[in-house]
């Protein structure tokens, strides 16, 4: 079975490297064989007196509706800080997350891609194994595997834990005692590799950002034997590394990482004798929140949640990274989604409702030009003129 799951995902791995690159989602996912026709927004209601939903925009160029919210899925609650979301490895159904109610709403968008359904809801699913505060989904074959932000109680330790595709619990996923941050996801099958990163838990990212204590972050990324779960490295980067991003290349064995509290990209490469070393790669503008990647793995995309801006770095030289060009679309971009082939970026602007400075919510595009990203002025949703009042789009995936 073992030998199965790593030969399938590395597979795919390699078919998605030269079909169609979609980025920084799981290697066992499905991929979309054609241009993008809808734009999937996890969002949650502003002042939290209406409930959340997903926002569906057209993107399809040629459609009269394009640019539009053409339906709203209503999450029936409120006040769930809907933040990730992922595709199951079919590409059927979506686990969509939430930080404060640790509710997970799986939706249907393959009976009708334009109108996805409610199709159950999962009352803290973390709680069979002593974890809440959902964060990332991240599909297995078959299963989902989601990382924890906190314990059951709204502090340490947290974990990860597996899940059938409908929700059925499987096991629990613990972190070691000295390194008990949760957050990102990253697999490479191919080299039996899964690398883990560290944010804050309940407790702390519930206060407004002022009172957060920013001690009580973590500072490590872990690197994992894929196969048996096992971690062998606990290794060293700037406070707060959050995502998780392995190179493309074929016979890479590096990836990449955000580090929040140091405004900083970090690197970790593999060596000959199989271990892992980390390194700090460049300086970024405040407050990265998002790390996305060209196809190609030649740049990659940085939110800076705190200096308004998304940063291009041309990363072919890893000895020499360059910033290649910077775009601002607005008050602190945090999510960015990058087109199968990389042309297009699609932006939002929350991060959580107890950091963000702006009531000014939207969705945009950026093209990514040969010299750079380039904002579109035909194309922007605007957040703030809903019938339920603004609301705060997150993550993003293409259908």
């Amino acid at each position: 079975m073992r030998f199965t799951v790593l030969a399938f995902g590395a597979i795919i791995f390699a078919c998605s490297a030269t079909i169609h690159a979609e980025t920084c989602l799981s290697p066992f996912v499905k991929r979309l064989d054609r241009p993008e026709k809808f734009l999937y927004v996890w969002c949650v209601d502003a002042d939290a007196k209406d409930n959340d939903f997903l926002a569906v925009i057209d993107v399809d160029k040629q459609s009269p509706s394009y640019s539009k919210i053409i339906h709203r899925l209503d999450v029936g609650s409120k006040g769930n800080e809907t933040h990730h979301f992922g595709y199951t490895d079919d590409r059927a159904h979506i686990w969509g997350l939430t930080l404060f109610s640790s509710r997970v709403f799986l939706i249907d968008v393959a009976s009708d891609p334009a109108k996805p359904k409610l199709v159950k809801v999962l009352d803290n699913p973390g709680a069979k194994a002593g974890f809440a505060s959902p964060h990332t989904p991240y599909a297995l074959p078959g299963r989902m595997l989601i990382s924890f932000l906190s314990a059951r109680d709204g502090g340490l330790p947290t974990g990860l834990a597996e899940f059938t595709n409908d929700g059925q619990f499987i096991r629990r996923i613990g972190l070691p005692k000295d390194a008990p941050y949760g957050y990102d996801v990253a697999i490479r099958p191919d080299i039996n590799r899964m690398v883990t990163s560290q944010f804050t838990y309940y407790d702390n990212y519930k206060k407004p950002l002022a009172e957060m204590d920013f001690k009580s972050f973590g500072s490590d990324i872990l690197v994992w034997d894929f196969r048996e779960r096992k971690v062998l490295q606990k290794l060293k980067t700037g406070g707060s590394p959050l995502e998780c991003r392995w190179s493309r290349k074929e016979g890479a064995n590096h990836g990449f990482t955000n580090c929040l509290l140091e405004s900083s990209l970090w690197v970790w490469e593999g060596q000959k004798d199989g271990s892992c070393t980390t390194r700090k790669l460049c300086d970024t503008g405040k407050l990265p929140v998002d790390l996305r990647q060209s196809p190609d793995d030649r740049y990659l995309f940085v939110s800076c949640f705190g200096s308004d801006e998304i940063q291009q770095w041309d990363v072919s030289d890893l000895k020499n990274p360059k910033l290649f060009s910077t775009l601002k679309p607005g008050v602190h971009p945090n999510m960015m989604h990058v087109t199968g082939d990389g042309k297009r970026m699609y932006i939002s602007n929350s991060l959580l409702s107890t950091a963000d400075r702006t009531q000014d919510f939207w969705i945009k595009l950026a093209h990514v030009t040969p010299e750079g990203m380039k904002l579109d002025a035909n194309f922007g949703v605007d957040l703030t003129k809903l019938k339920t009042g603004p609301a705060r789009g997150h993550d993003m995936l293409l259908n």
